[in-house]
């Protein structure tokens, strides 16, 4: 017994060591790939009416393309033409951001006795030292747009396909099954499609109201640009957790320099009150449970998807460890690796109720 104990643990480590090797090295292999198929579970609903709409398997997958890309371009649009007013504001931010440096120069001559002189001198020799690498720093970024351009065109690829030959790939799984249990399977890729497609549209209404409760409230602050700091605290949201603080950095930095120092609180309190009401209002409400995965777990997901992939692995592995926890709950040997995963905080009544009005309706 205590052979066939090690043996089997040693097969869990040496699969867990062999997936972490596969998802790192194929990362630039597999995260327009893992894109394409959460987007793909998205438009699925969209594809399926288009094609009611007799509009044929590759039409329906052309126009969610062009659906994608609309939203995709609306974005950049509007964030450029919003980016062109603050051009404009340059001088004034410019005065008001050398105001803030005699300001901290003295504050700093006055708590630490360290003349501006020598703050400007420390200064200028960081700023030597950075200049001996901005030449790497603007070939690696040039190389990362390139990435970025090359990595979206890939998801575009992946996801026609993904789309346009959904019912095969169906039926593929459904045959990796033996025939007593492929009601089963086809449960499991019923609950994982739900369940994924859910998790982005829920994550965009959840974005679409904190992008109007920021603008409003931005508006009401008297914050110059404020459409176009609601849409850059709004976007880093897409990573769970961790987003909200970034995207919360741009929008104080800016009433800090452009507007006046009254101006920083009221920027908080809007922030802070959003947040509030997104994470215990908005988000019970468009995404509840459909996850269904532990809070310690959605964390270890979250860093572990940054230590392996980056940015895209902080948005996408949540969505992937759900998928984990639904095949384990359709296997009997791993129902306790589902139990492991599974979310122990229950839903609060109000938000049940709540559901329960709007299926009535």
């Amino acid at each position: 017994m205590r052979n066939l104990s090690l043996r089997h643990t040693n097969q869990v480590l040496l699969l867990l060591v062999l997936s972490v090797a596969v998802l790192y090295f194929g990362r630039v292999f597999l995260i327009p790939l893992a894109f394409a198929a959460v987007l793909a579970m998205l438009l699925a609903p969209v594809a399926r009416r288009l094609e009611r709409w007799h509009l044929g398997r590759v039409g329906a997958a052309l126009i969610c393309l062009l659906l994608l890309l609309a939203f995709v371009g609306g974005c950049i649009f509007i964030v450029g033409a919003q980016a062109a007013n603050i051009s404009e504001q340059l001088p004034q931010i410019q005065q008001k951001l050398q105001q803030l440096l005699a300001q901290a120069q003295q504050w700093i001559q006055q708590q630490f006795g360290v003349a501006p002189e020598q703050q400007i001198r420390f200064v200028q020799e960081q700023v030597g030292k950075l200049a001996q690498s901005a030449n790497r720093f603007l070939t690696m970024s040039l190389k990362g747009i390139g990435g970025l351009l090359s990595g979206f065109i890939l998801v575009l690829l992946y996801l026609f396909f993904l789309i346009w030959g959904r019912d095969k790939l169906r039926k593929f799984f459904l045959q990796l099954g033996p025939n007593e249990r492929r009601a089963e399977v086809g449960q499991m890729l019923d609950e994982i499609t739900k369940v994924a497609g859910q998790y982005i549209s829920g994550r965009l209404l959840s974005m679409l109201f904190l992008a109007v409760f920021y603008l409003i409230g931005f508006s009401i602050v008297g914050l110059k640009n404020a459409l176009l700091l609601s849409l850059i605290a709004v976007l880093p949201t897409l990573i769970p957790y961790v987003g909200a603080f970034i995207g919360a950095f741009f929008p104080l930095t800016m009433a800090l320099v452009s507007g006046s120092s009254g101006q920083v609180l009221p920027v908080v309190g809007v922030l802070v009150a959003a947040q509030v009401i997104d994470n215990n209002i908005i988000e019970p409400l468009v995404m509840g449970s459909r996850l269904n995965l532990s809070p310690i777990f959605t964390i270890i997901a979250i860093v572990a998807g940054e230590l392996l992939w980056g940015i895209p692995g902080m948005i996408l592995f949540e969505p992937l460890l759900a998928v984990i926890r639904i095949v384990c709950s359709h296997v009997p040997a791993l129902h306790a690796y589902a139990f492991l995963l599974e979310d122990e905080v229950q839903e609060p009544r109000w938000v049940e109720r709540i559901k329960q009005l709007v299926k009535q309706k």
